[in-house]
C-alpha cells in the first residue's frame, strides 16, 4: 500500500483552510483598527488632561493660548502614522479636539466643557464606531465619561 495523501484529502484541507481564512480576516483587521483607535482616544485624552489642567489654573475658563497656532504646533506632538494632527476648538467654558483618521474612514471628536472630557464621539461609518468600542447614545456613537 502506498503512503501519502490523495489528491482529494489535499484539496479538502484546502478547502478547510480557505473557509478559517476567510472567518479569521475581517476579525483580525477589526482587531488591528481597534488598536488604531485606542492610539487616537489616548491621544485625545492626553491633549483634553493637558487643557482641562489649563481650565484649573486659568480660574475656570479655557485659556486663549489653546486656539492658537502655537498650541496646534503641540498638539501635533500626538500626530500618530494612523491619526493627523489633533485640531483645538472652542470658547472660554468648552472645547473641541478633532483628529482625523489619515485614511478618513472616521473622526474621533473630544468635548470638554467646565474643565472635564465630557465625552468622545465617533463620526464616521456606523459598523467602524462599533466596532472600536463607541455606544450609540442621544443619537451619536460615543465614549460617555460622565457616567
Amino acid at each position: 500500500m502506498k503512503k501519502g495523501f490523495t489528491l482529494i484529502e489535499l484539496l479538502i484541507v484546502m478547502v478547510i483552510v480557505g473557509v478559517l481564512v476567510t472567518i479569521a480576516l475581517p476579525k483580525y483587521y477589526a482587531s488591528m483598527e481597534r488598536g488604531r483607535a485606542v492610539e487616537g482616544i489616548n491621544n485625545l485624552r492626553a491633549i483634553s488632561d493637558a487643557a482641562n489642567a489649563q481650565y484649573l489654573l486659568n480660574g475656570n475658563a479655557y485659556p486663549n493660548f489653546l486656539f492658537s497656532s502655537s498650541a496646534q504646533d503641540v498638539a501635533d506632538i500626538t500626530k500618530s502614522q494612523y491619526f493627523g494632527a489633533p485640531q483645538i476648538t472652542g470658547t472660554s467654558s468648552e472645547l473641541r479636539v478633532l483628529s482625523v483618521r489619515l485614511d478618513d474612514s472616521y473622526h474621533l471628536l473630544a468635548y470638554n466643557s467646565g474643565g472635564e472630557l465630557m465625552y468622545i464621539q465617533c463620526v464616521g461609518q456606523e459598523a467602524t464606531c462599533l466596532n472600536i468600542g463607541m455606544e450609540l447614545s442621544d443619537g451619536k456613537y460615543k465614549m460617555d465619561f460622565t457616567k
